[in-house]
């Protein structure tokens, strides 16, 4: 049952996220009960679900209000809201959620609106849920991504900013140097877990219902590691010759750059490249999967910093991008993106490929990925770099559960997968 303390923390921390820029996550590890698993439990379900479906409440309370929250006193806007959405999607008793948001107000020093806190809520247990009729709130989704969204998938629009409000599928990638999928799911089965092989990824495991990793059979000793099923797909993309000479940029936190290590052992050497601080998840992992690899933290367009001049067979670019492919798995993105950041994203994505282009081997092939479901992000960077250069082909290619687009591949987000993107280009 969710405690004033619970109904605070989760505030402080949905505050964080919409009033101050935060990334959920780097909030959440703010204000985390510490020390006590099952109310930090509670605390994430409250606020990463209040984040997720802000978008309605917010029109909600604003509905209830008879003038605005003043911009000092935002963080009732955030206990509010974690209120309404316990009320629609906690199993409690109406009276302890109610009991719980009113009460956390002294704690976010605000005993004084605890009155108000308590009338909106009493409102929407009495009247029920009484809101404009629009997409935005029906959606929970700004206008301006809806808008984009249908524009680019007239056919699915509605299907994947529904999925945008589930919660994701724990999705595990089974090692096949240690076990098969098979045998996992057995072991899995007379642990009284239930889960089922994913149609996407040959390695893919789903969870019927998330567990901790720690509490996961095989996770420390790298027999399993947590990865969605789209971004399985990287080795059905990629075909390196025996000895290749690989590239992973923007490697971290190192899924693929160990994929592609488990699946294809006569690679002749991969170097996995990020940022300085980004590349600290890229050694844990490799270090818990006894898998080795060069990782070298630089900028990627530096070049003469950390390539070493010989061309690379193989180059994986997991370019940064807008996330709108797996915004049920950080629903902060909905906070955070504004409409410039995808031509921006954009720009980046095409000097990014060009930059690689050039240090990648003839008859190479570099494979291009995003977790955006948007072609800007997409089938334009790819088709740019066709133009501006005579020696691309594209490699034609089919994935399970896939959409084929003019250039590539897109998977989109539903109950199974995030929405990624893949590209194969070779270099002729």
């Amino acid at each position: 049952m969710p405690t004033a303390e619970v109904c605070a923390a989760a505030a402080r921390i949905v505050h964080d996220v919409t009033a101050k820029g935060r990334s959920l996550e780097a909030a959440t590890t703010s204000h985390l009960p510490k020390g006590d698993v099952h109310r930090g439990s509670e605390t994430r379900e409250i606020a990463w679900g209040a984040v997720r479906w802000w978008f309605r409440y917010d029109r909600l309370l604003s509905s209830r209000l008879h003038r605005p929250i003043r911009r000092r006193d935002r963080i009732l806007q955030s206990l509010i809201i974690c209120g309404l959405y316990q009320l629609d999607h906690l199993r409690e008793p109406d009276y302890a959620i109610t009991s719980g948001t009113v009460d956390a107000a002294s704690l976010l020093g605000a005993s004084k609106a605890k009155g108000l806190v308590n009338a909106v809520l009493r409102a929407r247990l009495r009247d029920g849920e009484v809101l404009p009729q629009d997409e935005e709130t029906d959606l929970a989704t700004p206008g301006w991504l809806i808008k984009l969204i249908r524009d680019t998938w007239p056919y699915d629009w509605r299907e994947i900013l529904s999925a945008f409000n589930d919660k994701p599928p724990m999705t595990l990638r089974i090692n096949p140097l240690k076990r098969s999928r098979d045998d996992y799911l057995r072991v899995l089965q007379n642990r009284g877990i239930k889960a089922s092989a994913c149609n996407v990824s040959p390695w893919g495991v789903t969870l019927e219902t998330p567990v901790n990793v720690d509490e996961l059979f095989g996770f420390e000793d790298g027999t399993v590691s947590v990865q969605d099923a789209a971004a399985q797909a990287t080795p059905l993309v990629c075909a390196p010759r025996d000895g290749a000479r690989v590239l992973d940029a923007c490697a971290a936190p190192g899924g693929k750059t160990t994929h592609l290590l488990e699946y294809f052992r006569q690679l002749g050497s991969l170097v996995a490249l990020d940022l300085p601080d980004r590349c600290g998840t890229i050694n844990d992992n490799l270090s818990r999967l006894g898998l080795s690899a060069k990782v070298i933290a630089a900028d990627l367009f530096d070049v003469d910093s950390w390539w070493d001049g010989i061309p690379f067979d193989l180059i994986l670019l997991d370019a940064p991008c807008s996330g709108t492919g797996v915004i049920r798995r950080h629903p902060d993105i909905r906070h955070h993106r504004r409409p410039a950041d995808i031509a921006h994203y954009a720009a980046q994505q095409k000097q990014m490929l060009r930059q690689l282009w050039q240090i990648l081997a003839p008859k190479g092939e570099m494979v291009y990925v995003t977790c955006s479901i948007l072609m800007q992000e997409n089938d334009e960077p790819i088709r740019d770099l066709c133009v501006k250069s005579d020696d691309v082909q594209l490699h034609h290619y089919s994935l399970p559960g896939a959409i084929r687009t003019d250039y590539g591949m897109q998977f989109l987000p539903d109950s199974n997968q995030d929405g990624l993107y893949y590209a194969s280009l070779r270099k002729v």
